[in-house]
């Protein structure tokens, strides 16, 4: 009896660090903003002639998409480290087209009109 009694409690807690995982992973994401964007391109001029759908990605920056020095995720969960396919993505707001470049680890590295 007691040998049961030692492997559930092992299996309550396995579980409610599970929880506490996620929740943290969950609430850390909380204030990313979603955006889509085109898929990625070599260089901007490529980027700014393709599309500017089929992605959604979430960046942490404030504004509506992202700026220079902001991280961008694949997913809402906050990812340490951060894998991103590195290139340029076009995006449009306000009838305005732009292109950001976006490195390996998710960081934008330059925002450029189209």
């Amino acid at each position: 009896m007691l040998g049961n009694g030692s492997s559930t409690t092992v299996s309550r807690s396995k579980s409610k660090a599970i929880v506490v995982k996620r929740r943290k992973e969950v609430v850390a994401a909380a204030g990313y903003t979603e955006f889509t964007c085109g898929p990625a391109a070599a260089n901007s001029t490529n980027s700014c002639s393709g599309a500017a759908t089929g992605n959604t990605f979430y960046h942490d920056g404030s504004g509506p998409f992202p700026l220079a020095n902001d991280i961008v995720y694949s997913s809402r969960r906050k990812r340490n480290p951060n894998s991103f396919t590195a290139g340029f993505y076009k995006f449009t707001s306000s009838g305005r087209s732009a292109t950001v470049e976006i490195n390996n680890i998710g960081v934008v590295l330059s925002r450029t009109n189209c």
